[in-house]
């Protein structure tokens, strides 16, 4: 059966219209197991048990790489929105695919950072979870975010504290 990227299956005289639930599941999760493992495990190290994608790969080509990686994060997220993952952890998937587009970026050393965090692996098991289990708790995610912010508030509250101590230093005219 070929998958169906249109609307919600409709109710029409007692009848299901469109494709089950578990049928829209297997199609998405395909779609975005693709993706993550062209983009995250796509070949081995040799003598490393570890595998590598794409992403770290074309992340060394400035810019390219990085608009694909992003791209192919995007496809990730749309779908599992598509699907009907809770907000939160779409939040969580977001926050996922941002780290790896920023810290991804830094030459060298983000195409090595990609090896290690695999933002696609890792949103596809969030997906997983939330689309076999559409009650699955989300509370892990609400305390990810919950502390993201309170590091968030921290760093802005020392920003401002330095620069309000900066202001109300008084400087001697000689």
């Amino acid at each position: 059966m070929t998958a169906s990227w249109g609307p919600e299956p409709t109710a029409r005289r007692g009848t299901i219209v469109g494709p089950s639930r578990a049928e829209r599941f297997r199609a998405a999760e395909r779609r975005i197991q693709l993706v993550a493992r062209i983009m995250d495990d796509l070949l081995p190290i040799p003598g490393t048990g570890q595998r590598v994608g794409l992403d770290p790969v074309i992340g060394l080509v400035p810019g390219i790489g990085d608009i694909v990686a992003a791209v192919a994060g995007v496809v990730v997220i749309v779908e599992a929105a598509r699907f009907g993952v809770p907000t939160i952890a779409l939040v969580r998937m977001t926050w996922n695919w941002g780290v790896d587009l920023v810290v991804g970026a830094v030459p060298l050393l983000g195409d090595l950072f990609d090896v290690a965090f695999r933002s696609n692996a890792k949103n596809l098991e969030i997906f997983r979870r939330h689309a076999l289990d559409p009650a699955a708790g989300t509370g892990e995610h609400w305390q990810f975010v919950a502390g993201l912010g309170l590091v968030v508030v921290g760093i802005l509250w020392v920003i401002w504290s330095a620069i309000g101590g900066l202001l109300s230093t008084e400087i001697r005219v000689p």
